[in-house]
């Protein structure tokens, strides 16, 4: 497990790895600028997700088991990542957000 990481998704201590994605955005005057993208694989969150649930298997497993798989990890790595896509935010919860800060309520 990481340490003092919180999952961005459901705020336990169970992120076993981060991937960090590199990206741009766009601000209100137009201009790009570089960012980076932190996806989470935790084990509460994506155990059940087709895609990082084999590593989140592979990770959790005993050592025993994990010596045997290696080759089978990094398949699953790289299908993961090849995969792995920052979340989109909510427009429509971050204009309620926006509003509710102008009206006081943050």
């Amino acid at each position: 497990m990481t340490r003092d990481l919180p999952c961005h998704r459901c705020g336990t201590d169970n992120v076993l790895a981060v991937l960090r994605l590199p990206g741009t955005c766009t601000n209100a005057s137009g201009n790009r600028y570089p960012v980076v993208h932190e996806l989470h694989l935790c084990v509460r969150c994506d155990a059940d997700n087709p895609l990082a649930g084999p590593v989140v298997g592979y990770l959790t497993a005993d050592e025993a088991r994990q010596t045997e798989n290696v080759a089978q990890l990094a398949r699953d790595l790289l299908r993961w990542i090849d995969q792995a896509r920052p979340a989109r935010p909510d427009e429509d919860a971050l204009e309620a957000e926006v509003d509710a800060w102008y009206r006081g309520e943050l």
